[in-house]
């Protein structure tokens, strides 16, 4: 049940930040701190238990419904004065999530993960700071991305799913792809990503100016 409205969520909230974001932008902000806030609130619970303490299904709502909640109420009430810091928290979390295979070379598992995890801090601050200071057109781009990339969240694993069975595969790989082209999960999360961000983006652009 819990999955169900959290999947349900994840929609509802992507799709505002996709579709209306620069028109909606201080309630979409709020969405983002969630987000960051559920990410935190892994990160963090990934940490203890990475130091060989246990964790509880209950503890781990909890403690991640408190990040969520906290965060998400933070980025509202802060509003601009937000941003730079959730989307630093919410790059730095979905780069070690997504890219972490851009340094797969590195022996060090250690290393691997701060370089990964710095690699999206890095870029989440300063996306931050230009939208905060280039508004208007960063901020429609901004919120159509985060609004995509949870879309893909939920969409990209069910699209999956269905292209590595046994039954769409062929009609995928050969039709749609081609013979000479790798089809894997990355491809499918990127495909759907850059759809729904080029949709929002355009939407909001066109709504924009109404």
């Amino acid at each position: 049940m819990a999955e169900i409205i959290i999947t349900i969520l994840t929609i509802v909230g992507g799709s505002l930040l996709c579709f209306e974001g620069y028109k909606l932008f201080r309630m979409c902000l709020g969405i983002i701190g969630g987000v960051a806030g559920f990410a935190l609130g892994n990160v963090i619970l990934s940490l203890i238990e990475s130091g060989g303490a246990e964790v509880n299904g209950t503890v781990r709502m909890v403690v991640i419904a408190l990040f969520t909640i906290g965060l998400a109420v933070t980025a509202f009430s802060l509003y601009m004065k937000a941003l730079i810091a959730i989307s630093t928290v919410v790059c730095g979390y979905w780069f070690y999530e997504d890219f972490d295979f851009l340094y797969e070379r590195m022996t060090d598992e250690g290393l691997r993960i701060a370089v990964t995890i710095g690699s999206g801090i890095i870029a989440g601050f300063l996306i931050g700071v230009i939208v905060y200071y280039a508004q208007r057109w960063t901020i429609s781009l901004f919120t159509a991305f985060i609004g995509a990339r949870m879309i893909s969240g939920v969409l990209s694993p069910v699209l999956w799913s269905c292209a590595s069975s046994n039954e769409y595969v062929g009609i995928l790989g050969q039709k749609a792809l081609g013979d000479s082209v790798g089809f894997n999960y990355p491809s499918v999360q990127l495909l759907v990503v850059v759809a729904f961000c080029v949709a929002g983006y355009v939407i909001q652009l066109k709504t924009k100016r109404k």
